[in-house]
Formats: C-alpha cells, structure tokens, sequence
C-alpha cells in the first residue's frame, strides 16, 4: 500500500488524460503530460528498486542531491524567464484595466478589500514611469510577484538553515506546489500577501514554542495579522488562528490584558486605514465594489454538491497536490512519526491557519470561476506546504523515495509556467486597445471627475468609462449585425449615467437600481460581441 501511494501523483495526472473534458488545472498538452508521467513511474520504480537492493544508496544519496540554494536559485531562473501572460488566469483584463484607470485618475488604486496590494503596485507603475517604462501595471505586477518570489524562497531556506542534517532538497516541496505559480510574474493581487502569510507563520513557529515569550507571540502574531489584512482581507480568517493562540498561549492571569491590548494593535494598525479611504480622502473608495460590505457567500443550496467537492479538490490538487500527499502518507504509514510531529505546538498552529483557510476555500462563492479564482480559492496552499516542509526538516531521515514525486511537482509546475508563459493574440490585442481607450479617456474626462464631489469620483469614473469603452471598443470590431446598436446604446448610457449624477436621480437607489438593470443587458450584449468577433480596426 506505501507503495502504490508513492505512484499516485504519477497514475492521477495519467488518468486526466482520458476525461473527456480536460481539466482547467492541466493547461498544457496531453502528450507532454503523459511523457511525463510515464517518465516519473520508471524513475520511482528505479528508485524504489535501488533502496530495496543497495544500502548504501540510502545512506549516500544525499551527498549526490544539490543543496537547496543551488535548486532554489535554479527555479529561480524559470520564475523570471517564464511570467505568467495567459490573462485568463487570475482577474486578466479587468484587474490590469482598473488599476491602469485609477492610477491615471487618482495617482493609485485603492480599495478596502487590498488596499496595500493595489497601493504598491500603484505606485510601482508610478515609480518605474518614471524611469521611462511603458504605463503597462503588468510590469510592476510582474515585478512585485518575482520580488515576492524571493521573499517566498528565502523564507523557506532560511527555515531549512537549522536542520542541516536532514533538509536535503527540502526547498522541493515548495517549488513543487502550484501554489507558488503566484511569484512567477502573474498579475494579481495574492502574491505580497502571500509573503506577509509565510512571515506569520515562520514567526508563530517560532515563538510558540517558548511559553515565556507569550506576550511577543500574541501581540506580534496580532500585528501581523493585521499587516496581512491591509494587503488583502482574506486574510481576516486568520483572526481564527489568533483565537486559537489566545486561548491556549495566554496564561489565565492573561487572559484579560492579552485580549485587550492585541484588540488595540489590531484595531489601531486597520481603522485608521479604513477610516482614511471611507471619509478623508479624496476620492473616497467606493462602497459598492468591497467584498467587506457584500461579502460572495457560496449559494447556500449548492454547499454541499458533488460539484462544489470537484471544485475543492481540483483547487487542493493544482496548488498543493504532493505536499498533501506527502502528509496523508505520513499519517497513514508512520503513526509514531506522525504523533510526534502533531503534538508539536507549531504544527497545531499552522494546521489552524491551514483549517481558517479552508473554511474560507469552502464557503466563498468564486465569482469568476476556474481557472480565474484559483488563486483566491487556494490560499490553504501555503499552510500545507508549510507543514510538509516542517515534517520534512524534522525527521531524522529524509525519505529518497520522496524525492521523484516532489521532483515530479516540481516539473509539472516548470511546465505549467512554460504554458501559461504563452500569449492570446487576440487578447493582446484586446489589451493594448484598453490601454489606449485609458488614456485617452483620461486625458478627455479628468477635468470634470476631478470636478465631482470625493464622493462621488470613483463610482462616476467607473460606470463612465465601461460605457466610454463599450463605445470605443465595439467601434474597433470587424462589423457585425448589432454593432451599431450596442454603440449607439452605449452613447445613450454614458450621456445618462452623466445626468444622473447632475440631476442627484441616482441618489435614488430605485431609480439607480433601474439604469443599472438597462446598462447590464447592454454590457453583456457587448462582452459577447467582443467573444465573437476580433478586433479589425485597433488603430481608429
């Protein structure tokens, strides 16, 4: 049965290959995965083979292994070669469009549900303009994710520092989590969070060990947290994860004066955050468009459904397949070893994190499917891979039949790169048209959004221009029957849209919740207009 475990990753990625629809999270070609499982199933049976005739091949195998910096700085190497350009990845377009519109408009992008995330990347494309880089937020999102790339293998080296003995090649088991997809130049708003998630955990590891430093852990675990939060508010599950230490790490005499002052860090790091964007700054952020205030619960009818566990597993085996696999087979084949690992209090707090996370990945409804959310939906990937990692560098012997499925993960992630590394012709296209409909819708409407109330800049700049770029846009299309019908409706729109906000009429959210009933049925009509048909005309 140890066995058959050890070629599940190899038989798994086998038989996707013969679903008759292909999985979203195999994006590259059948043949290459087939090559390479078939590959990896010799490879441990070789290596099994040579474990069970040649003693000495245990002893000995790792003085043959590179050491950890030279395979981290080697995949390191692929993570800047190879950035992440296949746009349907992640939010694409929109993401790149929004923070490309308000930069122009505001000087950053900002909002509550990432305001550290869009800040920085903000002001990243604001700092590399000015060095005479093209105004394309793919540059600062592709550096950022690259930067973090570096946080990330670090981190894990340094973790792997103290336990010389028995870190061989420990550094695969996070290069083979398709987690860490997120620093290879992609564009989204996960990746220096993700950073910010791997320092709380390297620093709960460390400091709940010693009951003495209680005071440390907690309120440094608190601010963290907090940290974590103004990159990203996903990160607000993990006020589960200080729960847990409260409750467990506070002496009783404690317990009052811990939960008191980690409430001020906690509170005194986000609200004057919150409070600043909600009522002082100008423009204010726009309430209509924060996860805080219209939080995408999972349909309640559909939680537990045969799709929604296809769902699950199918983000689990994309971004931590085999350190998932590594933990079961050591819950299942070495029970002493297993106990002894999960007593430890930093592995109770870490599988904390890890559950505060799933529960997350359980009951957010990804708005935009797969595999667009798949980073949203993963972010128990790092607990896991963080554990596998612990158990790896703990344990008194390193276990050479591991070594081809970490090594496998870690190929089928190259490959994934080298897939998503691939451009949409079309689709970039489609880009370069947005960037050039941006600037010169900033350059037209700045004057009069600056005009406006602080209330009002943002929600007017974003309804404006999706109606200023369905009209520009659908101009530049091969001609097709409706064309002029969706660009007429578009002009209509946007001269309504104006009025509305002249008249104060959208102050009614009746009368708003109508217009915006109307322009929806309109914008749909466009985005499918822009799926069948190509642009003819990108230069008009």
């Amino acid at each position: 049965m140890k066995t058959a475990f050890l070629y599940l990753p190899y038989l798994l990625l086998l038989s996707f290959q013969f679903f008759s629809t292909k999985p979203w999270f195999l994006p590259g070609e059948k043949n290459v995965y087939i090559s390479i499982s078939i590959f990896f199933i010799l490879l441990q049976s070789v290596v099994l083979y040579g474990k069970k005739v040649n003693n000495r091949l245990v002893v000995k195998w790792g003085t043959y292994v590179p050491p950890n910096w030279i395979l981290a700085s080697l995949f390191f190497v692929g993570l800047v070669s190879l950035p992440i350009r296949n746009i349907d990845w992640g939010d694409g377009l929109l993401l790149l469009e929004t923070n490309l519109l308000e930069t122009k408009l505001f000087g950053f992008q900002f909002t509550l549900d990432e305001i550290l995330e869009t800040l920085l990347h903000s002001q990243v494309s604001n700092l590399l303009s000015g060095f005479g880089f093209p105004d394309d937020p793919r540059i600062s999102y592709s550096f950022l994710s690259q930067l973090a790339g570096i946080g990330m293998l670090f981190g894990f080296l340094w973790t792997a520092g103290k336990n010389r003995k028995s870190n061989t090649a420990s550094i695969l088991i996070l290069l083979s989590s398709g987690g860490i997809l997120l620093t290879f130049g992609y564009a989204e708003n996960y990746t220096l969070v993700t950073v910010s998630h791997l320092l709380l955990y390297i620093f709960v590891s460390k400091f709940v060990q010693n009951p003495k430093d209680n005071d440390l852990l907690l309120y440094g675990a608190t601010a963290l947290v907090a940290i974590s939060m103004l990159f990203h508010l996903v990160s607000g599950y993990l006020v589960i994860l200080l729960g847990y230490l409260w409750y467990i790490h506070s002496p009783k005499e404690k317990k009052l004066k811990h939960l008191i002052v980690s409430a001020l860090i906690g509170f005194g790091i986000l609200i004057p955050w919150f409070l600043y964007f909600l009522f002082y700054h100008d423009p204010t952020i726009d309430r209509n468009s924060t996860h805080l205030i219209h939080p995408p619960f999972y349909p309640k009818n559909r939680l537990v459904s045969l799709n929604h566990i296809k769902e699950i597993l199918a983000v689990l085996y994309w971004n931590a397949a085999i350190a998932t696999l590594f933990l079961f087979y050591q819950f299942f084949f070495f029970k002493k070893e297993w106990k002894a690992f999960a007593i430890r209090p930093e592995t109770k707090t870490i599988f904390v994190a890890g559950f505060a996370f799933c529960l997350h990945g359980f009951f957010h409804n990804p708005q935009l499917g797969f595999p667009a959310d798949w980073d949203l939906m993963g972010f128990y990937w790092l607990p896991i891979t963080f554990l596998a990692h612990q158990f790896w560098i703990q344990s008194r012997e390193t276990s050479l039949e591991w070594i081809p499925p970490f090594l496998f993960g870690t190929v089928i992630v190259i490959f994934s790169a080298i897939t998503l590394n691939k451009v949409n012709p079309d689709k970039e296209i489609l880009w370069e048209v947005t960037k050039s409909t941006i600037q010169s819708y900033v350059i037209e409407n700045k004057p009069h959004i600056d005009s406006l109330s602080k209330e009002d800049k943002k929600f007017f700049a974003k309804g404006d221009f999706l109606f200023y770029k369905g009209e520009m846009i659908t101009n530049r299309l091969c001609d097709f029957p409706t064309k002029k019908e969706i660009i007429r409706k578009m002009n209509l729109h946007r001269r309504e849209w104006k009025q509305g906000f002249e008249t104060g009429n959208f102050r009614s959210k009746e009368v708003l919740g109508q217009f915006l009933t109307e322009a929806t049925k309109t914008n749909v009509e466009y985005i499918k207009s822009l799926e069948a048909n190509k642009i003819c005309h990108p230069k008009l």
